[in-house]
């Protein structure tokens, strides 16, 4: 857990989108904030706009789908994501998700793509229900 948490840390100076990393032993949370900067503050406000949270949910979604990593949002309306590895996690497992973070971390930096993913998902998962239906 401390090795996790050091490393997540670690980032923090890195990207103005992740606030804190804290937690005790191997439950982790990372929380996300309004960044600084104005080029990430409108993305940032539109997606505070349409529902608070849900950048939190936009990483746990690009956790999931492109490094099959399970994480979740820790609430509803917070923009916070909890970690809850397995007791049996080791330093290889830590490397394999800080890598997975930051490379969803660097698309959020870059501009609104992490979220158009979110968006392009959705969409398809309404055509798939409209179908159904």
């Amino acid at each position: 857990g401390e090795l996790l948490q050091t490393r997540l840390a670690e980032l923090v100076d890195r990207y103005e989108l992740l606030h804190e990393v804290r937690g005790r032993g191997l439950m982790i949370g990372i929380e996300f904030g309004r960044p600084s900067s104005w080029k990430r503050r409108a993305p940032w406000a539109a997606l505070q706009l349409a529902r608070k949270g849900l950048f939190a949910q936009t990483v746990v979604h690009a956790l999931f789908h492109r490094h099959r990593i399970l994480t979740q949002v820790s609430g509803d309306h917070v923009e916070v994501i909890k970690l809850i590895p397995p007791l049996t996690i080791g330093e290889a497992e830590v490397d394999r998700f800080v890598t997975a973070f930051i490379d969803v971390m660097n698309e959020a930096h870059s501009g609104n793509a992490l979220t158009n993913s979110l968006s392009r998902d959705f969409g398809r998962m309404l055509v798939r229900q409209t179908r159904k239906g």
